[in-house]
């Protein structure tokens, strides 16, 4: 798998990825297969419309008998690739752990 570059990705990319699987490496040895179950756009209501949003989230959830402390791990996902994500804990339900990475990119100055 290749890797691809976070700076590479889009809300649009995650965005079409919902409800899928993605391997995460947790360790030399293990890996956890998280579903990606939300993605957010943060845009101010006049950037929201626009195509590229920068600053969005993502909230995934894991099985509830593999924790993952909260950290930069490797992501694998077979249409997109590979790249490292951080992700945090924020919580549990009956369907496992849930983890957020959050995308807070600086605006681009047309300048």
């Amino acid at each position: 798998m290749k890797p691809v570059p976070l700076a590479e990705m889009s809300f649009a990319t995650f965005a079409g990825l919902l409800h899928s699987r993605f391997r995460v490496q947790a360790s030399e040895t293990t890996s956890v297969e998280v579903e990606l179950i939300e993605a957010t756009p943060h845009e101010s209501a006049g950037e929201a419309a626009q195509a590229d949003v920068r600053n969005f989230s993502l909230v995934f959830v894991g099985p509830s008998n593999q924790f993952l402390p909260q950290q930069t791990y490797g992501f694998a996902h077979d249409k997109l690739g590979t790249f490292d994500l951080f992700i945090v804990p924020v919580g549990k339900d009956r369907e496992g752990f849930q983890y957020e990475a959050i995308f807070n990119r600086p605006r681009v100055s047309a300048h």
